[in-house]
């Protein structure tokens, strides 16, 4: 029995920690996505009025004039875009969730523990592994968020010597790749964005400077 609950111990931890890593996750990409916004929405606001301070030399380039004008309207839409396709993810209210319930798996494994320090031999009460392993379940399943495969295998990179997980023969090398994955997860096609939103912007400012 103390084998199995050591086991289920082990399983709560892992299971803690991904989520602990997803909350982190969303967190920052919430946190990204919100400053990426904010600066989508000034650039846009500021394209309009470049375009307002410079019709003079811009009416002597219709191509300008009406590069910046299709500018504008798509990043207008774009923002409207990204704007709901944030609202619809709730990363934050996720996140807050992820951490309640690895909060939650934590307490319960700190009880289950307790029971294996009360265990001096193989023999005890198996009904209380039984509850313990159903109590796991329960708060498992309590949330309707899930973290994803990345931060388990984060947490397992973290720990990779531990003796719990020592057979999962994860070397150095695979856990600063997969360091490096976890964090560029979030952002990464908001770096994409930036990086299409300074060069859009490069002909205007060459042309105005």
């Amino acid at each position: 029995m103390k084998d199995y609950l050591t086991e289920l111990r082990t399983t709560i931890w892992r299971t803690a920690g991904a989520r602990y890593n997803a909350a982190r996750r969303l967190k920052r990409k919430e946190l990204f996505s919100t400053v990426s916004l904010t600066f989508f929405s000034v650039i846009t606001i500021c394209l309009a009025v470049v375009q307002k301070i410079y019709s003079p030399e811009i009416l002597r380039s219709p191509s300008l004039d009406n590069y910046l004008t299709a500018l504008s309207i798509f990043s207008g839409v774009f923002l409207l875009a990204i704007s709901l396709m944030e609202w619809g993810a709730r990363n934050g209210s996720n996140a807050d969730a992820l951490h309640k319930n690895a909060e939650e798996l934590n307490a319960l494994q700190r009880k289950l523990q307790r029971e294996i320090f009360k265990l001096n031999d193989v023999s005890g009460d198996w009904s209380t592994c039984g509850e313990l392993s159903d109590e796991y379940e329960e708060i498992q399943n309590r949330y309707d968020v899930n973290h994803a495969p990345l931060d388990d295998q984060l947490f397992l990179a973290e720990r990779r010597l531990a003796p719990e997980f020592i057979g999962k023969n994860i070397s150095s090398y695979q856990e600063i790749k997969v360091k490096a994955v976890w964090l560029l997860s979030s952002i990464w096609y908001y770096l994409i964005f930036w990086m299409v939103a300074v060069i859009a912007i490069i002909p205007v400012v060459l042309r105005i400077s």
